[in-house]
C-alpha cells in the first residue's frame, strides 16, 4: 500500500508540473503575441508618422507654409506652386511697410550679389503697405529671340526677365544691345530654408544672373522705401551741388 500511495503521489506531481509547463507555455505564447503586436502597431505609427512629416514638408514647399511669430517683421518662404521655370516666393508683409522693387542690369566680375547696385527699371509697392500675403515669381529665358534695337531685322539672342505676382506683372524685360556669346550663364537666387524673416528696413536679395562670358546680367531686389528715398536724396543733393 505505502509503494502504490508513492506512485499516485509521484503520478500527481507529473500531472501538476506539466500543467504548470503548458500554462507557463501558453503565457509565455500570449505575451509574445502581444509583444509581436506592439512592435508591429508602433512600426506602423512610425511609417505613417514619417510619411505625414513628408506630406507636410511638401505642402509647406508648394503652398510656402510660414509660422508668423512676429507681425512686425516679413516673411519670405520660397515655393514650387508656379512653372517649373519660375523662382517662387511667397511674402508675408506687414503694414505700414513701404517697399521698392528693382531690377538692374549691369556689369559685375564677381560672382556673387554686387554691391550698390544701380537700379535700371524701379516699380513703388504701394498696394503692399497696408501689408500684403503674395506670391513673387521671376524667371529668365536665355535665349530669348527679340528684335535688334531698331525693332528691326535680323533677329538677335538675348535673355528676357519677367517678374510678377500672380494678379500684376511688375517687369518684362529684355537688355538692349546685347552680345550672345552662346547662352553659358551663372545664377544664384535666394534660399528661405522653411522661411526666413526681415526687419522693414533689411533689403531682400532675391537673385542675380550673369552671362558667363561678357559678365552682363542682372540683379532682383526688394529695398525699404526710406533707403531708397535717402540714396535718391544723397544722389540729387550731389547733382545739385556740382551742377554749374
Amino acid at each position: 500500500m505505502f509503494f502504490g500511495g508513492d506512485i499516485g503521489h509521484r503520478g500527481r506531481s507529473v500531472a501538476e508540473k506539466s500543467n504548470a509547463m503548458k500554462s507557463f507555455s501558453l503565457a509565455s505564447l500570449i505575451l509574445l503575441i502581444v509583444i509581436a503586436a506592439l512592435v508591429s502597431s508602433q512600426l506602423v505609427m512610425m511609417r505613417q508618422l514619417a510619411d505625414a512629416r513628408a506630406e507636410v514638408e511638401n505642402v509647406r514647399k508648394k503652398y510656402g507654409y510660414i509660422r508668423v511669430e512676429d507681425e512686425k517683421l516679413t516673411y519670405v518662404s520660397r515655393i514650387t506652386i508656379h512653372e517649373e521655370d519660375d523662382a517662387n516666393y511667397r511674402l508675408i508683409v506687414p503694414a505700414g511697410s513701404r517697399y521698392m522693387l528693382h531690377l538692374t542690369d549691369a556689369t559685375f566680375e564677381n560672382d556673387g550679389f554686387p554691391s550698390h547696385p544701380i537700379p535700371t527699371q524701379t516699380i513703388s509697392l504701394n498696394g503692399w503697405t497696408d501689408g500684403a500675403d503674395v506670391v513673387l515669381s521671376y524667371s529668365i529665358s536665355y535665349p530669348a529671340f527679340v528684335l535688334n534695337s531698331k525693332n528691326k531685322a535680323p533677329y538677335i539672342k538675348a535673355p528676357r526677365v519677367v517678374v510678377h505676382t500672380e494678379a500684376d506683372k511688375y517687369f518684362d524685360y529684355v537688355p538692349p544691345d546685347w552680345k550672345y556669346t552662346g547662352g553659358k550663364s551663372k545664377t544664384a537666387d535666394l534660399q528661405t530654408g522653411p522661411q526666413k524673416t526681415y526687419a522693414t528696413d533689411e533689403t531682400i536679395e532675391f537673385m542675380w544672373w550673369k552671362d558667363s562670358s561678357t559678365n552682363r546680367g542682372f540683379v532682383l531686389w526688394l529695398e525699404p522705401y526710406a533707403t531708397y528715398d535717402a540714396r535718391e536724396s544723397k544722389k540729387n543733393a550731389t547733382e545739385q551741388t556740382d551742377a554749374p
